[in-house]
């Protein structure tokens, strides 16, 4: 880690410790972070969504294809079951963050 690399994180957490203070930054912070997860979330969900169609077409047989929709079918599951518990652990936080 170079000297400007540690010069960066201290601005960004001052930045974000001072934007902290007040309950509106707070709950703007809490927003954008549950917002960012759920980006960053969404487009893995949907490129592993996309290799695992591309799964069911390069299959060759029933149990290939079988196993293919199931694992397509886990990746939506588990996808959603994430980006759902983001989602209550973020509006938990903002909650919690309210009187």
């Amino acid at each position: 880690m170079r000297l400007w690399h540690f010069f960066v994180v201290i601005l960004a957490l001052s930045l974000i410790l001072a934007i902290v203070r007040d309950q509106v930054g707070r709950v703007a912070l809490i927003v954008f972070v549950t917002a960012l997860g759920e980006a960053i979330f969404g487009t893995a969900a949907i490129l592993a969504l996309f290799q695992t169609i591309g799964g069911i077409g390069e299959a060759k047989g029933v149990f290939a294809h079988v196993e293919a929709v199931a694992t397509t079918a886990l990746v939506v599951i588990i996808a959603t079951a994430v980006m759902v518990c983001w989602l209550i652990a973020g509006a938990w936080l903002v909650q919690a963050t309210l009187p």
